[in-house]
Formats: C-alpha cells, sequence, structure tokens
C-alpha cells in the first residue's frame, strides 16, 4: 500500500524558491504532494528551477518577484490564487544581508535589508490572510535566524574571520521573530498556525563556491553539538513538519534547526 503523501492537495507558496534553503523547501512541499508557486529575483535561475522540478514530476511554478517591493509582492499573491485557487501554506523564506562592521553601516542599507528581511514578511502575510480566514485556515512558516538573538564580541569576531552578521540583518530576525508572535495571536481563531524556523549555520550552494570553511565555520564548528556541515534540506524537513498536519497543535513556536548551537553559544 503506498503512503499517503503528507501534502496531498494542499497548496503553498515560497518565497526566494530559486536557492539554498528556499529551494530545498520548494522541493520537499512538492515532493509532498503540495501545489508550490515559487519566486525569486533571479528570472533565468528561476525557471531552470522550474523546468528541474518538473521534469521529476513535481507541480511547481515560478513566477519573477522582488519581495522588497510591496507592489510585485501583490503580483505575485495575485498570480499564485490564479494558479493554485487555494492557499494552505505560506512559507517567507526570501532574506539575507552583507556582512558589515559596526558602525560603518550606511542607511542605505540598513532600509533595503529591513524590507527584504521584515517588511517583505509583514506584506505578504497581510495580503496573503484574507484568503486564508475565508478557506479555514493555514500554516505560516517564517525562515529565521540564530542572529535573531545571538551577540558577537570580539572573540566570537576573530573565529568568524572578522565578518559578521550585518545590525539590520539581526534587527530584521528579531523583528520577524516578534511579528510570528503576533500573527500566532491573531490567527488562532482563524485556525492559522504561524511559526518560524530558526537556521544556525547552513552551507548553501553559494557558499561551497568558496569552500566550506567559509560563513563562520571558524565559530560554529567549536559551539555546535553536532560537527557536521548544516545542509538546507535539514532547514526543509523542518518547514515541511510545520507545514504539516504533523504539527497541527504547533503555533507560535520557533524551531531551531543548528547542530544544536543554541545550547552553547
Amino acid at each position: 500500500m503506498n503512503r499517503m503523501s503528507r501534502l496531498h492537495k494542499k497548496t503553498a507558496i515560497v518565497t526566494g524558491g530559486t536557492e539554498g534553503i528556499g529551494k530545498a523547501t520548494v522541493r520537499r512541499l512538492a515532493e509532498e504532494g503540495a501545489r508550490v508557486a515559487f519566486c525569486g529575483r533571479r528570472l533565468e535561475l528561476g525557471y531552470t528551477v522550474e523546468a528541474e522540478f518538473r521534469s521529476a514530476g513535481m507541480d511547481v511554478t515560478f513566477f519573477p518577484c522582488d519581495v522588497s517591493d510591496v507592489v510585485q509582492i501583490g503580483r505575485f499573491v495575485v498570480k499564485s490564487l490564479e494558479l493554485l485557487g487555494t492557499l494552505d501554506i505560506i512559507v517567507c523564506n526570501a532574506g539575507g544581508g552583507r556582512a558589515l562592521p559596526w558602525p560603518e553601516h550606511d542607511d542605505e542599507n540598513w532600509e533595503g535589508t529591513l524590507r527584504l528581511n521584515l517588511d517583505s514578511v509583514y506584506h505578504l502575510c497581510r495580503l496573503c490572510w484574507p484568503h486564508m480566514t475565508n478557506t479555514g485556515g493555514g500554516s505560516i512558516v517564517a525562515i529565521s535566524s540564530l542572529s535573531a538573538w545571538g551577540a558577537i564580541g570580539q572573540t566570537q569576531l576573530q573565529k568568524m574571520g572578522g565578518r559578521q552578521p550585518n545590525p539590520a540583518y539581526q534587527v530584521a530576525k528579531a523583528g520577524l521573530e516578534g511579528l510570528v508572535i503576533h500573527l500566532a495571536g491573531r490567527g488562532g481563531e482563524h485556525g492559522i498556525r504561524v511559526n518560524a524556523v530558526r537556521p544556525g549555520r547552513i552551507l548553501t550552494e553559494k557558499w561551497e563556491n568558496v569552500g566550506e570553511n567559509a560563513l563562520f565555520w571558524g565559530l560554529y564548528k567549536d559551539i555546535q553539538i553536532l560537527k557536521r556541515q548544516g545542509e538546507p534540506i535539514d532547514v526543509a524537513n523542518a518547514v515541511l513538519y510545520l507545514a504539516s498536519d504533523e504539527s497541527k497543535f504547533v503555533t507560535g513556536t520557533f524551531l531551531d534547526v543548528s547542530g544544536g548551537a543554541i545550547g552553547r553559544l
């Protein structure tokens, strides 16, 4: 007897789904039966990922969208709903930020980083909220970061090769977690669950190209309890759990995927 897929007949949208954690998440949701609309800023890459997954029998569709622009978010939501008809799962994954020292940090970077990592989640959830309330609820999963709460002192900075998350990125992720708590409270009466995955150090494709010792490994290899590289699939599997009915009594929660680093910071 074949096992019923965990997201059978579910629909999902994923932001920043063209590479790294986002791409792995699109794959996992689609593998488990979801119809997925995903977006990204890089058109050629997005359509390449779409073709790759469709050739493997997955029901995925790419839409170009820069989530830093609220107008483009609105278009993405409209097109996704036209395609999918309903909306069961939202994965707010798009994000990122340059490693910049303090206080050499300009206003343009501050504002742009907040728009990408925090404002985009607010706008996406606000636009999708009526559709979820009208159809009996769903699951929202945001991708946060250990940067939301982890301070970096001089000792940690040296182990990170002098690189650190910039202040706007840390503020955005902390604000994101506050937004998750607020939306979880507002969503309960509508059957909308809102949670976040909090990754630690994840070796995505772009960092593999510069070597596995990049991206703060000098620090994390010491503080992780599990002594291996974190991979995008590790985060995607956590998203899948929170998106599925297996977590139907879970909301307002932050699921750490950090190899145990949270226990050593």
